[in-house]
């Protein structure tokens, strides 16, 4: 394996985690305090990277070339494949449509600029097109191209901190906060789901344990790196309270783009909403490009389709059409089954691997290239960690479901006990 390849894989894992929502991360965990949140951070990354580690040995236990399909038939057997096969169709389609529905959206800011306008159908299906496109090249020119959007993502982002870090206070740090909430855990988690481009990065790297050990690691750090580096300059510059203030963005605003606009108040920087804006558009691509590239993988591994010239265009239309029909006929659904993406992610990078180490360590007992530290005790605590996620996951769309009822009944109550006019 070359070290131009292996830096294409790292970049590839690190854009594939890095998505626009890395800028919502301060909001979502203001109220904890930037130590509890370096505290969550870590224990995310931990084990959403011990995930992708069971996910690489097992890889590489069956033989890579396969991905996860084939990985639960022959660790999991018929139930095991049948279960990922549902939850990472429900998953990767409907993040795939998040994606592309977010591109479209810059393109038409993008033809709007040249005083053309496009619907939200045409801007889908030309984001649809290009990326299509992109992946029926392969998985090399999907590297290469990913590796110009990393740049331009960190560029765009050294940007950023380069105009904020020098207003930041330090002492904002480290304000006293008793918050003690693990809410956040499953939405957190989902910003490390880079996971899911294992199996393909084990086949373009030819399945050298040591490297795609170093590649997986690497590449997995860095999305830690950049979160950590910008919940720090935002806590250091953005004030809890007050207006403009953090817990007003979390409990009132949007917490991407009032983050920016937070900013750009504060700061009176419009180089902050230029570079909050190509860092958005890269992070999405980068993200779009990882997602879809594991998706066309996937399909073509469990509908047992090699993927040479005639049939990619096929498995192309199989990868797209789905998400696209989502965008176009049913926006509201993809947007639920984001809603349970914290559940999705736990089973599917973070149980489903441990299990099927566990059952190609211990009961099947099959000659393994590679096989991560920490024996049953880290396989028993890993499924833990995500059954606990899966839980709080469950607990936040109860508390949704009681607030959205509650809200309803005190509308109805609001209008029948309104005097006649």
């Amino acid at each position: 394996m070359s070290l131009k390849n292996a830096i294409g894989g790292v970049a590839l894992i690190a854009g594939t985690a890095i998505g626009a929502a890395v800028l919502a991360l301060p909001v979502i965990t203001a109220h904890l305090g930037f130590i509890q949140t370096l505290i969550i951070y870590g224990l995310c990354w931990v084990f959403m990277t011990v995930g992708a580690l069971y996910l690489l040995e097992v890889n590489l236990m069956v033989g890579y070339g396969c991905n996860l399909i084939s990985m639960a038939e022959k660790t999991l057997g018929s139930i095991g494949k049948y279960i990922t096969w549902c939850i990472y169709l429900v998953l990767l389609y409907a993040l795939t449509a998040a994606y592309l529905s977010g591109v479209g959206a810059w393109i038409v800011q993008g033809f709007q600029l040249f005083n053309l306008k496009l619907s939200p159908f045409e801007s889908a299906l030309i984001a649809t097109l290009l990326t299509m496109f992109i992946i029926l090249l392969g998985t090399a020119v999907t590297d290469w191209i990913n590796r110009l959007l990393m740049i331009g993502l960190i560029g765009a982002f050294a940007t950023l901190l380069f105009v904020v870090f020098e207003h930041m206070q330090l002492t904002s740090l480290f304000i006293q906060v008793n918050t003690l909430d693990l809410r956040p855990l499953p939405l957190i988690i989902t910003a490390f789901g880079s996971a899911i481009v294992v199996p393909t990065l084990t086949d373009y790297l030819h399945g050298k344990p040591r490297q795609l050990l170093y590649v997986v690691l690497i590449g997995s750090l860095f999305p830690l790196i950049v979160y950590i580096i910008w919940e720090s300059a935002i806590l250091g510059t953005i004030p809890l309270s007050g207006n403009p203030g953090l817990l007003q963005i979390q409990q009132h605003g949007h917490a991407a783009t009032d983050v920016t606009a937070a900013l750009k108040t504060l700061l009176n920087n419009n180089l902050i909403t230029h570079a909050s804006i190509y860092f958005s558009i890269f992070a999405l691509a980068t993200s779009l490009l990882g997602v879809t590239l594991s998706l066309f993988d996937f399909l073509a591994d469990g509908l047992h389709i090699a993927k040479r010239l005639k049939t990619r265009l096929w498995l192309s239309l199989v990868t797209f059409g789905p998400p696209l029909g989502f965008i176009i006929f049913m926006p509201k659904g993809f947007t639920f089954a984001l809603s349970f993406a914290g559940i999705f992610v736990a089973i599917l990078l973070g149980i489903l691997p441990a299990i099927m180490a566990w059952q190609g360590r211990y009961r099947l007992n099959t000659p393994r290239p590679l096989q991560i530290i920490g024996g049953k005790p880290l396989i028993v605590l890993t499924v833990i960690f995500f059954m606990l996620v899966i839980g709080i996951e469950c607990f936040n769309q109860c508390q949704l479901l009681l607030a959205k009822a509650g809200s309803l009944k005190e509308t109805s109550s609001f209008d029948v006990d309104q005097p006649q006019s």
